[in-house]
């Protein structure tokens, strides 16, 4: 069963993806997922980025966050025109999914761009909010998970995404640091 772009490999990741589409699918899930994914979206971030600046009121954490991002979206976008990875919904009976939600770009799969930027916020408010660190990587892993559900990424794009937001924003942390306040860092 060869699909072309390296589909012939990923029969292990649509199997799981129909596993996943028989076994958790649910009308609630159909209805909420579809809304609940965009948390994790470039206009999720770009709200985060002037969320923070607002709060802060320190031009540095505009300027670190829009660097940041940049700096996201050319290793995610360079990826994902690299390897041109086709969407999996295109082979898997799942597309009334996406329909259920407000409207999808659809460039190449790999790697999930929404799971990279629900990590990447996912560190930032752990680091400014260590108290509910956990609280922000299971809802950026969620985020993740809805990818899959919605049959709009692989299980290793969502995987890959993670640990590129996670990783390239605890690498970035260390050459910039970001604080809530001027002068203290809330780690």
């Amino acid at each position: 069963m060869e699909h072309g772009h390296g589909h012939g490999k990923m029969i292990w990741e649509l199997r799981f993806m129909t596993w996943v589409n028989e076994w958790w699918s649910s009308p609630v899930f159909d209805y909420a997922l579809p809304w609940f994914t965009y948390l994790g979206s470039h206009f999720a971030f770009i709200l985060f980025i002037i969320l923070s600046w607002v709060i802060t009121r320190q031009r540095k954490v505009l300027r670190y966050l829009i660097f940041l991002y940049a700096i996201q979206l050319a290793v995610i976008y360079g990826l994902k025109f690299l390897t041109q990875r086709q969407r999996p919904f295109l082979f898997l009976e799942m597309g009334s999914k996406i329909s259920k939600g407000p409207g999808e770009i659809l460039d190449p799969s790999f790697p999930s761009a929404h799971s990279d930027f629900s990590f990447m916020m996912a560190v930032l408010l752990a680091l400014w909010f260590p108290r509910y660190r956990i609280i922000f990587f299971i809802i950026a892993g969620v985020i993740g998970w809805t990818r899959i559900y919605l049959g709009l990424h692989y299980p290793t794009d969502v995987v890959a995404g993670a640990i590129l937001g996670y990783g390239i924003t605890k690498l970035f942390l260390h050459y910039f640091p970001l604080s809530l306040r001027q002068g203290r860092e809330l780690q």
